[in-house]
């Protein structure tokens, strides 16, 4: 990629949401998750405040990331990978399952008639 935004201070594999890294998830090519890894870090940076543009495509970049169609392909790249997040955070599975991993009781829906008590 031909950028003069600058690559990240440290690799960007997006461990948090792709536990085996971004390059293994199917969401990437080859190519793409190279790039996520070396600029995903300044990305990130960019967009969350940590670092302050230092050149005009940075503050392009910025200025571009919520518009839908863009010439600017880092734009493009990170919406991708904000779509892919999209995506992974959607979840599918029982109710019963999901209400055991958040550790909430489950009732069933059926109604259960209370125990008579009979004095002898």
């Amino acid at each position: 990629m031909q950028t003069k935004i600058r690559k990240g201070q440290r690799a960007f594999y997006g461990d948090s949401v792709f536990p085996h890294g971004i390059a293994r998830s199917g969401y990437f090519n080859k190519r793409e998750a190279e790039e996520l890894e070396l600029y995903g870090d300044t990305f990130e940076g960019l967009l969350s405040g940590r670092l302050l543009s230092e050149n005009r495509e940075e503050k392009r970049f910025i200025a571009n990331i919520g518009v839908e169609h863009t010439d600017l392909y880092p734009v493009r790249l990170w919406q991708k990978y904000l779509n892919a997040l999209a995506h992974i955070k959607r979840r599918h599975g029982f109710m019963i399952s999901e209400a055991r991993s958040r550790g909430s009781v489950v009732t069933p829906d059926v109604e259960v008639e209370p125990d008579i008590v009979m004095n002898d």
